[in-house]
């Protein structure tokens, strides 16, 4: 894809005819390439889907294999810190990414003749913030989302009515030493408050990172979910 507007990244491909696409939005200073292997581990043959990792548009300073969706030290300042300015910044940037994400999906799902409610998307991370940012974007409704060890962040209510027609996924390890473990619930509390349909797992003994349990839930969450649309 040679489109300033748009993403690239590997996919996994397990069927010649797709009936459900799922794309893998990597965390931060990770990528596509590193990232795709979770489809592997978390295709199933009643899936019948299409994998695909993409990659977030931004290189990180120094580091030549990582990505980020949106700096996480604007004008030098962490994200923690970020003053009016640094916020600015970091809500410009997503909504960069975000456009750039959602028009990759409508170019993949035409390709294959499918439809934006075919389309589930997974992020880990930074990647699982991208994924509600995407959500609250999307002029159309997609098949769900799933926000691995992420966080929402907003306290603004949803501006996208389509959005709260979404079903969810939101799972965190409670040793997460990256992202601690009160991101989850104040997540959970913003979903619950704003009326979100969601399902909540708090995954006992798991770092920052997406373990055999939370594929487990998140395959069945799926397949419950985006086929029955």
């Amino acid at each position: 894809m040679e489109n300033s507007e748009i993403l690239n990244g590997p996919s996994f491909c397990p069927t010649e005819k797709p009936t459900k696409l799922i794309f893998l939005l990597h965390g931060y200073g990770d990528n596509g390439d590193n990232f795709v292997h979770i489809a592997g581990n978390f295709n199933h043959e009643e899936l019948n889907a299409h994998y695909i990792a993409l990659n977030a548009p931004n290189l990180i300073a120094n580091y030549p294999t990582g990505r980020e969706w949106f700096n996480l030290y604007p004008n030098n300042i962490y994200i923690s810190d970020a003053g009016p300015e640094e916020i600015k910044i970091i809500r410009s940037e997503i909504r960069i990414s975000t456009k750039k994400i959602f028009n990759t999906i409508n170019i993949i799902k035409n390709k294959y003749k499918l439809k934006f409610s075919d389309c589930f998307v997974v992020g880990f991370s930074q990647g699982g913030m991208m994924t509600f940012e995407l959500g609250n974007y999307s002029e159309e409704q997609l098949g769900g989302l799933a926000i691995l060890s992420g966080r929402i962040m907003t306290n603004e209510p949803p501006t996208n009515l389509k959005f709260l027609k979404t079903q969810l996924f939101i799972s965190h390890g409670d040793n997460d030493d990256v992202l601690n473990i009160d991101n989850f619930y104040s997540s959970c509390n913003y979903l619950k408050e704003n009326n979100f349909l969601f399902e909540k797992h708090l995954l006992k003994g798991d770092s920052h990172t997406i373990s055999p349990k939370a594929i487990n839930l998140l395959q069945k969450f799926i397949k419950k979910n985006l086929w029955s649309i």
